[in-house]
């Protein structure tokens, strides 16, 4: 095999694909991308980690065909670090794969594994799909994926993908806060309406890194689950697990909402939690028009932070994880707004709505 790529053009082609290796893969096959050259000078470049995989294919020169694998990291960080131009890849029949610059005066020898080896990756032909807008969907995740934790894969490690005639809903939970949004359906299909999938962490973030297009095209299939945007394709074994019942988790009898500058809040809770102690509790005291934040510590002291803020309610007292709500705080841009219940331990974070979705974030207040 040979081919003759630009290195700028592959470069940017290679790093989609550094979030599908798992670190601590014990196949080793498994850390290596999949490159295939036909003679129609396309280039087909495969990753999977046997839970996602993802397909890119793009134009190139293509002097010999063939196929071979390498280490996506390995080839990614030589790629990136040659001189701008054309690079020259090419292999011999013992799976040694040279790469050298236009001049020839850059140089890298890399062993190689049989793409015979390599595991096949599911295909669908999108035969019958929904269209998402790109910048909506990747709203929606923005606003979801960092409530999962990273080392979770199923049930409440994942996120819910809800289709409904008129909207789409994407809800992550890890039991302690939740994340709901969604957004118009705006290019409906009838047979998709009221269908639910689970989304993991890792799926979700690699969909973030690949949607650059106005449109994702999802369909699925019996085992998996597929997100097409331009010239690649990202697959994800699905989750057959029953989502918690989130409904019964977001308060409805709302009595009072205190309405709080979003710079001065996070600017307070940062100056609050330079404490650091076994967890990051953070006491709300709310009475009219102000809110106080305290957090003691035996060991290191005390902190009293004041806010004006918008509020007519009772007084009342609560305790919040800080970093739960500085991530809230992260991902909107106007005021927040706290929704208060007499009925409920959870309260809702929340703020205005954007123009490309809803927006809601439920805590559970510690134990006093």
């Amino acid at each position: 095999m040979e081919i003759i790529v630009d290195k700028e053009e592959f470069s940017k082609e290679l790093k989609y694909f550094q979030g599908i290796f798992e670190k601590k893969s014990l196949i080793d096959i498994l850390q290596n991308i999949k490159f295939t050259a036909f003679e129609n000078n396309l280039i087909e470049l495969v990753a999977t980690d046997l839970e996602i995989g993802l397909v890119s294919n793009f134009k190139s020169e293509v002097v010999t065909p063939g196929s071979f694998t390498l280490n996506g990291v390995d080839i990614y960080n030589i790629i990136s670090r040659m001189p701008e131009g054309n690079i020259r890849i090419s292999d011999n029949n013992d799976l040694q794969v040279f790469i050298t610059d236009k001049n020839n005066r850059c140089r890298f020898k890399l062993s190689g594994m049989e793409s015979s080896d390599y595991p096949q990756l599911p295909i669908s032909d999108f035969s019958n799909h929904i269209d998402i807008d790109s910048d909506q969907f990747k709203d929606m995740i923005d606003k979801c994926y960092y409530v999962l934790a990273p080392e979770l894969k199923y049930n409440v490690g994942g996120a819910m993908l809800q289709f409904l005639q008129d909207k789409i809903e994407l809800i992550s939970t890890d039991s302690h806060r939740l994340s709901y949004t969604a957004s118009a359906n705006t290019h409906q299909n009838e047979s998709f309406n009221e269908k639910v999938f689970i989304l993991s962490r890792k799926t979700l973030v690699e969909i973030l890194k690949i949607a650059e297009s106005d449109m994702i095209r999802f369909t699925f299939d019996k085992n998996n689950l597929y997100f097409k945007v331009g010239n690649r394709i990202l697959s994800s074994r699905m989750i057959d697990q029953k989502y918690p019942d989130y409904k019964n988790v977001i308060p409805r009898d709302i009595k009072h909402s205190a309405v709080i500058d979003r710079e001065d809040l996070l600017e307070s809770l940062r100056r609050i939690l330079i404490f650091k102690i076994r967890n990051d509790a953070v006491y709300f005291k709310f009475s009219k028009n102000k809110l106080v934040l305290e957090r003691t510590s035996q060991e290191k002291g005390e902190a009293h932070d004041e806010l004006d803020i918008k509020y007519d309610g009772k007084d009342f007292k609560c305790v919040f994880p800080g970093g739960f709500i500085i991530d809230f705080l992260t991902h909107i841009e106007d005021d927040a707004i706290i929704d208060i219940s007499d009925e409920s331990d959870a309260y809702i974070f929340r703020s205005k709505p954007s123009r490309i979705s809803e927006f809601l974030y439920v805590v559970m207040s510690f134990n006093i």
